[in-house]
């Protein structure tokens, strides 16, 4: 009973913050869509992540948890390093790299990631065939994140971020911040966790004024070991974006023998990338270096082709 009470308090104390950031939202019912700038933050960092539908704030605990959910960073034991690298809409690349360290009863971690678009003509009214000029354009965030863990149950981490944004000879910069929390409640297996992302004021680029992508999430896992060797880790994610309507994350994740991972997810109120998939591959320690190997797919069902990602992450 205690621990029914103690999930129902953090539920509560959720809701109120989920409704003043509805406030955000102008009180329309509609659609915002391209209402804010800096869409590139909303893309998933990590195939371990995007394989399980993005349905991970309550049980991200490495480095790429600085994408997610700061407080994550909190459960590294040792220095770790993070890569991502995947190819993305439109010949685009999408990249990050990420170092966290424990030091003293915190864990930090630095990171970096870019979306670099691929050369194209310059086009005008009047010359809608191209110009013959060619228009270079790229995205880059540079993170520095805390976390610590106040008891065994609890986690709370913090982010600022500095966000540049280039298109030919116009640019915008902009510091942003991140706060989360992951919180073990002590039935079964059952963890919560929720991130307020990209939080910070507006920017003005042409006389025009553009809101931050704000994000909050709100999840829930819990896990259901068969035996030593086989467990399966189940988890569910509301994301409530206040440029855009709410969406519904649904992953998967079995683990055989410690070594592989078997995972999905399924995205529910968003036009690409509903199904997604992958596998992670996790070799026995080599001279005292954990290496982890993910991969994901990601189904596009309309416009643009489907997306493979891959990441890396090494334990020194």
């Amino acid at each position: 009973m205690k621990r029914l009470k103690i999930i129902f308090a953090v539920v509560l104390m959720l809701i109120p913050l989920k409704e003043n950031l509805a406030q955000l939202d102008y009180g329309f019912d509609f659609s915002k869509s391209g209402t804010a700038g800096l869409q590139f933050l909303k893309i998933g960092v990590g195939a371990k992540e995007t394989a399980m539908g993005e349905a991970v704030t309550s049980i991200v605990n490495d480095a790429n948890s600085v994408f997610w959910n700061a407080s994550g960073i909190a459960y590294v034991e040792k220095y770790q390093l993070a890569f991502s690298y995947n190819s993305w809409l439109a010949n685009s690349k999408h990249s990050s790299a990420v170092f966290a360290f424990p030091y003293a009863s915190f864990v930090f971690a630095v990171s970096a990631a870019s979306l670099q678009i691929k050369e194209f003509e310059e086009t005008t009214a009047l010359m809608p065939d191209g110009t013959g000029r060619m228009v270079s354009a790229g995205d880059y965030v540079f993170g520095l994140a805390a976390a610590r863990r106040f008891t065994d149950r609890l986690s709370i981490g913090l982010q600022v971020k500095y966000v540049y944004e280039k298109l030919d000879d116009y640019n915008i910069g902009n510091v942003l911040f991140d706060v989360g929390a992951i919180y073990s409640t002590g039935f079964r297996d059952l963890t919560l966790g929720f991130s307020l992302q990209h939080f910070g004021p507006d920017m003005r680029l042409l006389n025009q004024d553009y809101r931050t992508p704000l994000l909050f999430r709100i999840s829930a896992s819990d896990k259901i070991k068969f035996n030593d060797d086989l467990v399966l880790t189940a988890a569910a994610e509301l994301v409530h974006p206040t440029d855009n309507n709410e969406k519904v994350n649904l992953g998967l994740e079995l683990q055989i023998l410690n070594y592989i991972s078997l995972r999905g997810g399924h995205r529910i109120n968003v036009d690409e990338g509903k199904w997604s998939m992958g596998v992670g591959l996790t070799p026995p320690l080599f001279g005292g270096v954990s290496t982890r190997l993910d991969y994901a797919f990601v189904l596009s069902e309309k416009v643009f082709n489907d997306i493979h990602r891959f990441s890396v992450m090494i334990g020194l």
